[in-house]
């Protein structure tokens, strides 16, 4: 709690929340704009309407935020070459520890944020019923899962180079990758596609017809898989960056 409690106040003055908030504010925008006006069929499937674009606006802008939350994060001992110095306050590898809870703490709090706008968004447009808790539920887990994966993957990258510049444009490349993988398939086994896997309705698209079907999704066990694979990374990415900070601090 000591070395957690003495990171946020290192980054105090870094006004990493507002930050936060500007860049989730582009995604409200964002979703505000796509179904400004919807009619009596899209009030119909407001809900699962909402559901599915949801993967999709994430897949695209959050490597880019968590790129700069890492960046935030990791910065101050780049800054102070303050590795070596840190072993003699704390054991090898609290210092890690109390950056990874740090930044869940923030993507925790984006991640309700995030929903909490999307369910006041649906009622605010009259959406027909209420949001299916099971698939929202799922949804906020697994997105909370994606995000907490890829912020692990770019503060291994922070860690590792003193110029923040590279694990950012790294971020905004993950979020091109993503926009290229959502044309490709609904699911992957790359951390930046976690959110495609993640996402809990597929649409069916009539060419002749041009109506548009939306349903919530049966996974195979190739798409459980990539599922699964969300969690793996995790792992990997927490396991490296502990192993890469506890040898920057001996």
């Amino acid at each position: 709690m000591i070395t957690l409690r003495a990171e946020f106040k290192k980054i105090k003055r870094k006004k990493i929340g507002l930050t936060m908030c500007a860049l989730i504010g582009v995604q409200f925008v964002w979703l505000l704009w796509s179904g400004s006006r919807p009619d009596e069929n899209e009030r119909l499937q407001g809900w699962i309407e909402m559901l599915h674009s949801l993967p999709l606006v994430s897949v695209i802008m959050m490597p880019t935020i968590m790129s700069v939350l890492a960046s935030r994060l990791a910065d101050v001992e780049h800054k102070g070459n303050t590795y070596k110095l840190l072993n003699t306050l704390r054991r090898p590898g609290a210092l890690y520890h109390a950056k990874v809870v740090c930044g869940a703490l923030f993507i925790l709090a984006i991640s309700i944020a995030q929903f909490l706008f999307v369910i006041a968004l649906g009622y605010a447009r009259g959406y027909a019923g209420h949001p299916e808790w099971k698939y929202y539920g799922t949804t906020f887990v697994l997105n909370l899962a994606c995000c907490l994966s890829l912020y692990l993957l770019q503060l291994l990258l922070s860690m590792l180079f003193f110029n923040q510049m590279i694990p950012l444009v790294a971020g905004l490349g993950g979020s091109m990758l993503g926009l290229i993988l959502m044309y490709v398939k609904m699911y992957s086994f790359l951390p930046w596609g976690g959110f495609l896997s993640a996402a809990q309705v597929n649409m069916d698209w009539n060419p002749e017809t041009r109506i548009i079907h939306l349903y919530y999704r049966e996974y195979s066990p190739v798409e459980l898989c990539a599922v699964a694979m969300i969690f793996i990374w995790i792992v990997v990415f927490y396991t490296a960056g502990r192993l890469l900070f506890t040898k920057k601090e001996a």
